[in-house]
């Protein structure tokens, strides 16, 4: 080689590796737009024109969502609230966040309103009607001073959508945009245990004037998520940004607002979304924080089915997420400063013995902490808890402090029952008697968790057993004139004392990061790996299976090997352990993973009724164990199809549900244990 020619040549190339080098890469900004109306003109501000919208707590969700995409980096966040948030308004912020927007940057636009379904303007609509926002002054129907109204103040889901499709433009495939509407066009107003809870929206479609109605199609169109229709163009066939939605509730459906832990009413979705990012962990996708909102729903008790549409498995905020450790904050510190109190307690899986680490704002991770100061927990109630510190926190203000769970103890598990809707007085004192027997079990009058409904008919006497918080009937009706009648009824309240203190009990351990796959099974196969796509089953980001065969799919994406142990948790509260299977020789030692590995596990899974939302959930450990070991199995129900029915045996009657300590195989060991949940419907086969 004549070097000579060569080294021209070479001295090139490292000036444009230089050049390269010294070339800022472009920086990506996280912003978000926050439109929260909540304060609607109505009849009690009539100064301001009667639009006939109640008030919701809009309000509080722009608490709960800045605190949240804060804590994600979220630096340019701006909230348009109420009188701001016209259509004109909302139009204006998306126009100027469009403006200030550069290529890569990560964008969330959350909706806390109303919603409404309008005339479809452009015949694009199979059901002649368009999504729409409730702006500040629109109307909810046209009639007395509104019956002129054009729809100009509501704003449409194709207006939006163009909008967003000129942010995805502006922001490029390597952009990201995530679009969460807390807002439903169905609805009125309900009430709960807790008094009112507030529904968003309005099931009655406006028809505005000089608008023919379109005859409906044939065949309904499958419903889409509240707002979906701004989602219209992958990314992968364009050079736009990535687009998911998540909406609140099927359309069909109500959004209901909630009570959090600091007793302040919100958005359900909003709520859920903030507990959903207290825990993230690199690479996870928008499915799994679906899952997560998914979770967070049943926990809190609300059948409402949340729904998403885009790009789900695209990693959250473009891979840009920080991981945190869920944690605490502090509402009232002692004047020693020896003594704190958090806003959660027992509807938290808190309870007196718990141990804590308290460290500055911001931590991450609490055990890589140098300045943290441990505490156990001293007493609490179902909405806060107190705190002895081993010796003061230093000088600062609450706000300074974040609060760590540690190591967990579980307290007595109760459950409030109301008889007051037995009619019967001796049906009364039947169940009374019965339901005394179980320490779990106190009556409440006044705010219960379940009511025992009276339901005669044929000359019987049956009982419901009700759950207050959204009214759901939980499990068949029982025949109380039956032997045994009155026995039923009691493992009905146990099962749903044990559905709800799994649901809740979602512990994280640094890194155990273990993750689930439902597959379902190609038709007449019998092999766990002949898998068939998920895609015909998807139903608004959730996995609707009829009865049948399904594979499970386990990944390990943490960094520690780990063993696992996978629960089903059924609509009518069930429990059922599925791995390692019950009444098999199976081994803790066959439910092991090494990090990074994915595997199919061999056994297939059989589903079947009851209809409604299921969760599986895995626990993983560092350590052996095995749930059939501290669960004493019962059976009940079609063994071949669902497995054997299962009660923990430490749940009922005794203070602490799993030992602390554990001891070979026979306990679990709490302090290092991950959680996954994975939640889907089971529905009716298809005719």
């Amino acid at each position: 080689m004549d070097l000579r020619q060569f080294i021209p040549y070479s001295v090139l190339a490292v000036l444009a590796a230089l050049v390269l080098a010294t070339t800022p890469a472009l920086a990506q900004t996280k912003r978000a737009l926050i439109v929260a109306i909540g304060d609607y003109p109505n009849e009690t501000n009539k100064n301001r024109g009667n639009t006939d919208w109640p008030d919701i707590n809009s309000a509080n969700d722009v608490l709960l969502i800045q605190g949240a995409l804060k804590r994600q980096n979220f630096t340019d966040i701006v909230v348009l609230r109420d009188a701001q948030a016209t259509r004109k308004g909302i139009l204006a912020a998306v126009d100027t966040l469009i403006a200030h927007s550069q290529k890569g940057d990560i964008v969330v636009i959350h909706f806390s309103s109303h919603g409404q379904q309008i005339n479809d303007n452009d015949s694009d609509e199979l059901d002649a009607l368009d999504e729409a926002i409730v702006c500040y002054g629109a109307p909810s129907d046209t009639t007395g001073e509104f019956a002129a109204y054009d729809g100009s103040q509501h704003l449409r889901d194709e207006d939006l959508g163009e909008s967003i499709n000129r942010l995805r433009t502006k922001l490029g495939a390597d952009g990201d945009v995530l679009l969460i509407a807390d807002a439903c066009h169905s609805g009125t107003i309900t009430r709960g245990n807790d008094g009112p809870f507030l529904l968003r929206g309005n099931k009655k479609p406006m028809y505005l004037a000089n608008h023919k109605t379109k005859t409906a199609p044939p065949v309904a169109p499958k419903p889409r998520p509240f707002l979906a229709a701004t989602y219209n163009r992958p990314a992968s066939q364009t050079d736009m940004a990535p687009y998911v939605v998540i909406s609140a509730a099927r359309a069909n459906e109500v959004n209901q607002e909630c009570i959090t832990a600091t007793k302040m009413p919100a958005g359900s979705l909003s709520y859920a979304f903030t507990r959903s990012m207290t825990n993230l962990r690199p690479g996870e996708t928008y499915r799994l924080l679906f899952n997560r909102i998914v979770t967070e729903l049943l926990r809190m008790g609300k059948s409402q089915h949340p729904e998403v549409e885009g790009d789900v498995d695209r990693q959250l905020f473009g891979g840009q997420v920080v991981e945190q450790q869920a944690y605490y904050t502090i509402s009232e510190m002692a004047e020693n400063r020896r003594q704190l109190t958090i806003p959660a307690g027992r509807l938290e899986m808190i309870y007196p013995g718990t141990t804590v680490r308290v460290c500055p704002a911001g931590t991450q991770n609490p055990a890589m902490a140098t300045k943290a100061v441990s505490g156990t927990v001293a007493t609490g109630t179902l909405f806060s808890t107190t705190i002895n510190l081993a010796k003061p926190l230093p000088p600062g203000l609450e706000s300074e402090y974040w609060v760590f769970l540690q190591e967990r103890t579980f307290g007595d598990l109760t459950v409030r029952v109301s008889l007051d809707s037995l009619q019967r007085p001796a049906l009364r004192q039947q169940m009374q008697a019965s339901l005394a027997k179980l320490p779990l079990v106190k009556f409440d009058r006044t705010t219960p968790d379940l009511q025992l409904c009276q339901r005669d008919s044929a000359g019987f006497s049956r009982v419901a057993v009700k759950r207050m918080s959204d009214g759901t009937q939980f499990g068949d009706l029982i025949k109380l004139d039956e032997p045994g009648g009155a026995e039923r009824v009691s493992l009905r309240i146990q099962d749903y004392v044990q559905a709800t203190f799994l649901q809740n009990f979602n512990p994280s351990y640094p890194g155990i990061d273990v993750r689930m796959e439902i597959l379902p099974n190609k038709p007449q196969s019998r092999d766990a790996n002949d898998t068939t796509s998920r895609q015909p089953f998807l139903q608004n980001g959730l996995l609707a299976l009829p009865p049948g065969w399904i594979s499970v799919r386990m990944i390990n994406a943490g960094d520690l090997p780990v063993y696992y142990s996978v629960i089903d948790i059924q609509p009518d509260g069930i429990v059922s352990v599925i791995f390692p299977r019950p009444n098999t020789p199976d081994t803790p030692d066959q439910y092991r993973l090494e990090p990074k590995q994915s595997l199919i596990i061999p056994s297939r899974v059989a589903i079947s009724a009851p209809y409604g939302s299921e969760t599986f959930k895995v626990l993983a450990s560092l350590e052996k164990f095995d749930l059939r070991n501290v669960i004493k199995m019962r059976e009940r129900g079609n063994l071949s199809m669902r497995g054997v029915k299962n009660v923990l045996e430490l749940l009922f009657g005794r203070a602490q549900v799993m030992a602390r300590s554990s001891v070979a195989e026979t306990g679990f060991p709490e302090t290092t244990i991950g959680s996954f949940s994975y939640p889907f419907l089971i529905v009716p086969k298809k005719p």
